[in-house]
């Protein structure tokens, strides 16, 4: 399909949803994610999109409304691998066009550009694809710096203490290198569960963690971690807490906006960053804007 010809692009994924604006394809797109729209808003960027387009509420762990989705007519229906899961197939069985990608499970930089590549080319955008690419890369190039300092990303605090992290085979790996740090975890796999011990033992020099539900709860949770006290990171005040919005979503999600997330970690190992880092700090500091080509 040709990018001059009329799609109607449901994306159900806030990196697909940013690489569709990217691609110039926003005004394609009937409907978007509620996560996908509250992202677009942050950026100040409705503009890309209709001004009637559907936004979706999606629960997690459950099906989009597939009956929804028929009566929007769309010619494609775009989602990550590891969000809609099984329910793929609802989607294929409802006789609609679904593309997949799967670039949270990508391993660096290199796999997320090529898949923006593959999607650009299957949706008729290959040249608005090489450019967004060209411009990520050079993006990559600019914020990349040499360093080890070693480094705790703390997806997700459970009540017990618990926490996801990443592992060296996925691309938060690659965003903690670029930035000049060592993850203390890339001996592990994917996003696994670890133990407070695991954070005792590996005595990062930085945490940096994703904020649950509030700051001061992050707080709460993250000093009252079995052993966190003994840490370097925590005895030199090298604690960092992301907001759940901008800052959360440059270094989760894997689309163009993810080389940002290379420059805030960066700012946070050369300690130029406040301790809670939030989208205002973002957006006016790291001059956050989605290319469109």
């Amino acid at each position: 399909m040709s990018s001059d010809q009329t799609q109607r692009i449901v994306s159900l994924a806030p990196s697909d949803t940013q690489i569709l604006v990217s691609l110039g394809l926003g005004k394609d797109v009937v409907a978007v994610d509620q996560y996908s729209y509250s992202l677009i808003e942050l950026l100040n960027e409705t503009k890309c999109l209709p001004q009637n387009v559907t936004v979706l509420q999606l629960q997690a762990g459950s099906p989009p409304n597939i009956s929804g989705l028929v009566l929007l007519h769309p010619s494609i229906v775009i989602d990550e691998e590891g969000l809609i899961g099984s329910y793929a197939t609802l989607i294929k069985n409802a006789g609609l066009h679904l593309l997949l990608t799967n670039d949270d499970y990508a391993q660096n930089f290199s796999q997320i550009t090529a898949s923006i590549l593959n999607v650009s080319n299957q949706i008729g955008a290959k040249s608005q694809g090489e450019k967004l690419v060209s411009w990520m890369n050079n993006k990559l190039q600019s914020f990349s710096t040499q360093g080890n300092v070693s480094v705790a990303y703390l997806l997700y605090i459970c009540p017990n203490y618990e926490f996801y992290t990443a592992g060296g085979n996925v691309f938060i790996n690659d965003i903690i290198t670029k930035a000049g740090g060592s993850n203390v975890f890339s001996n592990q796999s994917g996003y696994p569960l670890l133990g407070p011990s695991s954070l005792d033992l590996a005595n990062p020099q930085v945490i940096i963690a994703q904020e649950v539900y509030n700051i001061s709860y992050t707080e709460f949770l993250i000093s009252h971690m079995p052993g966190i006290t003994s840490t370097r990171a925590y005895q030199e005040n090298r604690i960092y807490v992301l907001s759940q919005n901008l800052p959360t979503d440059l270094i989760n999600e894997p689309g163009p906006l993810s080389v940002y997330s290379v420059e805030m970690v960066r700012d946070i190992l050369n300690n130029a960053s406040p301790h809670y880092v939030n989208s205002s700090f973002v957006l006016k500091d790291l001059n956050v804007s989605l290319p469109v080509f």
